[in-house]
């Protein structure tokens, strides 16, 4: 009622104000006043809400966006360095005159007594006890047992792996066994023979497992004792046995002589 009457004002002819109207107008425009103030900041206080929903709607989508970007150049470059992995396995591959069964480690097995790994090749792959594997790098390690889809191998890091190998550059004779994931030993080396740090060790072929010319390590450490009859020599794994994800199964023991390519120093 009071603000009809405020109202009614603009109604009348100009003149000055009575007593009760100064009084009214006096009253009520500080009112008006004040609830026009709370108003505009009720209307500013739901314009900023919707702004800020709008702004936290835009962030999420936002990082949703962000999060599918980064998860594709991850999935991007992982399939990069599987293609770089197999393509270089695939060249060594064609490098052998014989069958060849490619697949992939399904589990790294350190047990604390033995080296192994789980791939998922099997009997009904053509896959046997005793058959070599490979990769680009150079041998991997020999199938200890096979079950019908998988198959467990031992690799030449673990102590009970035993390879014939030879020194490339003077063709000394020993054989490499496991000491850990990162390091083997060339036993039965006369200490009167000349083995040198930097030497690459490559397999011989006659322990009827391993094809000759094949990969083994390079020498790391040699010590000569002089009570021993047999040098101590150290030898480095060439291929990354920790990192591997790939092999090739040697189904067969024909293998072309072909000379061991040089070492690549920088991929270790």
């Amino acid at each position: 009622m009071v603000f009809l009457y405020v109202l009614s004002f603009n109604f009348q002819r100009p003149g000055h104000l009575d007593v009760w109207q100064r009084l009214v107008v006096e009253t009520v425009s500080p009112l008006m006043g004040f609830f026009r103030s709370i108003s505009s900041s009720v209307d500013q206080a739901v314009r900023s809400y919707v702004l800020l929903r709008e702004l936290k709607e835009e962030n999420r989508e936002l990082r949703e966006k962000v999060t599918t970007l980064q998860r594709e150049v991850t999935d991007y470059h992982e399939a990069y360095i599987e293609n770089l992995r197999l393509r270089r396995l695939l060249d060594f591959k064609n490098t052998i005159k014989m069958r060849t069964v490619a697949a992939r480690v399904v589990l790294h097995a350190p047990t604390g007594w033995f080296e192994t790994l789980v791939i998922d090749k099997g009997a009904r792959d053509g896959v046997e006890p005793d058959m070599a594997l490979v990769n680009d790098e150079g041998v991997v390690g020999r199938v200890l047992n096979v079950s019908t889809g998988y198959s467990h191998v031992l690799l030449i890091t673990d102590p009970e792996s035993s390879v014939d190998a030879i020194i490339q550059r003077n063709r000394v004779r020993g054989v490499l066994k496991g000491r850990d994931i990162n390091t083997c030993s060339l036993n039965y080396v006369r200490s009167n023979l000349d083995v040198q740090t930097g030497d690459l060790v490559v397999t011989s072929g006659k322990d009827g497992v391993f094809p000759k010319g094949l990969r083994l390590g390079t020498v790391q450490e040699v010590s000569r004792n002089p009570v021993n009859l047999f040098l101590e020599i150290q030898v480095k794994p060439l291929v990354r046995l920790n990192t591997l994800e790939e092999v090739l199964i040697l189904a067969s023991r024909r293998i072309r002589d072909v000379q061991p390519r040089p070492l690549d120093i920088d991929r270790h």
